[in-house]
């Protein structure tokens, strides 16, 4: 088809390459430049998702790079998202909602039309009413199981012809070869679509990578378009877990400790890139069993398979280590799938989370989850219910205070014995409703809630650091503003891309 609308496509070696921050950046630039611009992924894989204003899920980088070109996040931008579950399971989300769990290898045959008709559309919708689309691709175009055909990458570039830029991050060492032997397994078809090469995350004398810059143009015949820098302290949410180290938030000398049980499908972690941004505290992911006693605060996140992951804390020892934690007064916090763990029982009978029917929780609260074959997925606005339990665990708030997030979970949750819950639910999905939504033990030292992006509200964030500054004989300490940390970061993102590439030169190439 002849493109009309600019396209560019920005493809990687592998994953945690660096795309989605250059998509990102590039969105924030050519925003900048008055062009409409939004952003594109046609198929994901990923267990960070968001939702949307209407309820619909999409994989997290898209709602970013949305953010960064000032529009508003839809389906359209990343119409499959596909969550694994383990054991050749997975969740297929076409256009926002689930279609079923299947096994993909014994299914995936009559997925391809619906594949190819949904990334059309949604691209054709997009060219409508934007003057460009970024694209970005998933993993690597060399990977040869997911060529017939490769939704992700190639098929995408294909449908308008739109030239690709292939970035490699030179962090970990094994860029050039990464960048030559992609090229060397692509299609000559392919290889052509192929305008230029980026060098990610470089650190060091540009003058020594000089060499290496002349050979890879004189071998493979593309321009290296770029050599980006590794940028330092870069707080964005990110999309992979690949780039996800067990342990490099914060340093030992800081006063808090926060610990994040990393379980085999964690789910959004995103949720917890706010409290990157605190100066005072460390921020550990915890992988396999250890003493939990010289941590602050202990959170269990959302994840895809929750009665397997709470399978694996309890063979691991590491509910054991939990629930001593609890014991002696270390605060615990459940978020979706974290805050079903902490009930009495989950009860699976149409196995949506896994094999397991039914399993006792860490009766850590006095909740049951029965899991059903529909996903609740909105944003939300919540109200805090002010209770005792709550004066233990944190500060006061003000009554008409309401904070922000989004719901995912296939879970419904049952209040035992008189339990309050921690928020009262007065929007869904714009809608004014007066549901209940988490719980607050007795003790007041644990409570979950289903809201992803809860600590990215400020003053939630801030009473509850506090309650355990305080708890830490530390002075209290204002959080930081989130959101304007999100914006700085995205500007700072768009300028050092802008100051290293001839976004005029891109721009011109998109039109082709």
């Amino acid at each position: 088809m002849k493109n009309k609308t600019g396209t560019l496509m920005i493809q990687g070696t592998s994953s945690d390459a660096g795309k989605s921050f250059f998509v990102t950046a590039l969105c924030r630039i050519f925003t900048r430049k008055g062009i409409k611009t939004v952003p594109f992924k046609a198929w994901n894989m990923s267990l960070n998702s968001y939702i949307t204003k209407n309820g619909k899920e999409i994989g997290i980088a898209q709602a970013l790079q949305a953010r960064a070109a000032f529009r508003e996040a839809s389906v359209d931008m990343q119409p499959i998202l596909v969550k694994a579950m383990g054991d050749g399971q997975t969740q297929i989300v076409i256009n926002g909602e689930v279609d079923k769990n299947i096994n993909y290898q014994k299914n995936k045959k009559k997925y391809l039309e619906i594949y190819e008709s949904t990334i059309k559309d949604s691209l054709k919708r997009l060219r409508k009413d934007n003057e460009l689309i970024i694209i970005e691709g998933a993993g690597s175009p060399a990977e040869i199981n997911r060529t017939t055909p490769d939704f992700a990458n190639m098929f995408t570039a294909e449908i308008y012809n739109s030239p690709v830029l292939l970035i490699s991050s030179i962090e970990k060492g094994g860029c050039l070869a990464s960048l030559v032997g992609t090229l060397k397994l692509l299609s000559p078809v392919h290889k052509k679509l192929i305008k230029g090469l980026i060098i990610n995350k470089f650190r060091g004398d540009y003058n020594l990578l000089k060499p290496a810059v002349k050979f890879l143009e004189d071998y493979t015949e593309k321009e290296v378009m770029s050599v980006l820098p590794y940028l330092k302290s870069l707080n964005l949410p990110e999309e992979d877990s690949a780039s996800l180290n067990l342990n490099n938030y914060g340093e030992n000398s800081k006063k808090l400790k926060i610990a994040v049980i990393r379980l085999p499908h964690m789910s959004n972690f995103s949720d917890f890139n706010s409290l990157k941004m605190e100066v005072d505290l460390k921020l550990e992911y915890i992988k396999n069993n250890q003493e939990l006693l010289n941590f602050d605060l202990i959170i269990i996140p959302g994840t895809k398979t929750t009665t397997k992951d709470l399978d694996f804390l309890k063979k691991s020892g590491l509910a054991a280590e939990i629930k001593k934690a609890n014991k002696a007064g270390i605060m615990i916090i459940g978020i979706c799938g974290g805050f079903q763990m902490l009930g009495r029982k989950l009860i699976d009978k149409y196995g949506t989370e896994g094999d397991i029917k039914k399993i006792n929780g860490l009766g850590l609260l006095d909740i049951n989850t029965v899991f059903l074959n529909k996903k609740t997925t909105h944003q939300v606005k919540v109200k805090i219910n002010l209770t005792q339990q709550l004066e233990n665990l944190m500060s006061r708030f003000n009554p008409q205070e309401f904070f922000l997030g989004y719901e995912i979970h296939m879970g419904q949750t049952e209040y035992l014995n008189g339990t309050e819950e921690l928020f009262r639910i007065i929007k869904r999905s714009n809608i004014k409703v007066n549901l209940k939504d988490g719980a607050v033990n007795q003790a007041g030292n644990c409570f979950g809630s289903y809201l992803h992006g809860l600590f990215d509200n400020d003053n939630f964030r801030s009473a509850l650091l506090n309650k355990l500054r305080n708890n830490n004989s530390s002075a209290s300490s204002k959080s930081c503003n989130y959101q304007q940390e999100i914006e700085k970061n995205i500007d700072r993102l768009a300028d050092v891309v802008a100051e290293n590439i001839d976004t005029d030169k891109l721009l011109n190439l998109s039109r082709r």
